[in-house]
C-alpha cells in the first residue's frame, strides 16, 4: 500500500480561496475515483498557510495511472486546477509506506506529523522504536511510515490528540520523552513537527 502525502504552501491572502476550492470543487469532482482520500488538514503550528493531504493507492504504478487519468477529466482541470494553481507558492510530494496499521481516531482531533531524518540505514530501527515513543494516554497513533521519496532515511509519524492541551501534556521535554530520546536519539539527525487541524472534507476529523 502506498500513501502519497502532499503538502502545499498557499499564499496567505489566497488561503481561504484555496480551501473553498478544495472543499467545493476538488473533492466533489475527484471523490475517491483517482485514489482514496485518507486525510485533509491545514497547518496550525510550524509553517502556516499550508494544506496537507494523504491519498492511498495499491502501489506506485496504480498511482501514476490514476494521476494520468485524473488530468484527463475536464472538470478537474477547469473547475479546480485553473483556480487552485495561482494560489500555490509551492508543492511537496512524499511517497511513503505504512509500517503499522492505520488507525482512524474518533471525535474531533488535533494532529501532528513528525518527520524523523535518520542516520543512513537506521530508518527501520527508528520506525520500530517509534512504536514505543510516549505520546500521552489519550493520544492515538495514526501511523508510522517509511519514506521512499523525495528523501530516503526518513520516517513519518502521525499522531492524533483530542485537543491541543493534550498535545502539550506530551511535550518533548517531559521525562518519558527524554528517556526515549536517550535510548534512540543517536539514530536520529533531526525532527520536524507540524500541528494540523482537519478541514471539513477530511475523512479523519
Amino acid at each position: 500500500m502506498l500513501h502519497e502525502y502532499r503538502s502545499y504552501t498557499i499564499y496567505p491572502h489566497l488561503f481561504a480561496r484555496y480551501c473553498a476550492l478544495a472543499e467545493q470543487k476538488a473533492i466533489p469532482i475527484r471523490k475517491d475515483d483517482y485514489g482514496r482520500l485518507v486525510a485533509f488538514w491545514a497547518s496550525e503550528a510550524g509553517k502556516l498557510c499550508q494544506v496537507h493531504h494523504i491519498w492511498e493507492y495499491p502501489d506506485v504504478n496504480e498511482r501514476n495511472t490514476e494521476r494520468a487519468r485524473m488530468v484527463q477529466n475536464p472538470d478537474w482541470m477547469s473547475e479546480f486546477i485553473a483556480g487552485a494553481w495561482p494560489t500555490m507558492r509551492d508543492q511537496k510530494v512524499r511517497f511513503m509506506y505504512p509500517t503499522t496499521d492505520i488507525a482512524v481516531p474518533t471525535g474531533s482531533n488535533v494532529y501532528e506529523t513528525r518527520v524523523y531524518r535518520t542516520v543512513v540505514g537506521k530508518f527501520r530501527e527508528v520506525a520500530t522504536a517509534l512504536t514505543e515513543r510516549p505520546r500521552g494516554e489519550t493520544s492515538t497513533l495514526v501511523g508510522i511510515y517509511l519514506s521512499e521519496s523525495p528523501e530516503p532515511n526518513e520516517v513519518v509519524e502521525i499522531t492524533a490528540y483530542g485537543d491541543y492541551a493534550q498535545r502539550l501534556k506530551a511535550n518533548s521535554e517531559s521525562g518519558p520523552q527524554r528517556a526515549w530520546l536517550a535510548d534512540y536519539g543517536e539514530m536520529i539527525l533531526d525532527i520536524d513537527a507540524t500541528t494540523l487541524l482537519p478541514l471539513p472534507m477530511s475523512p479523519m476529523k
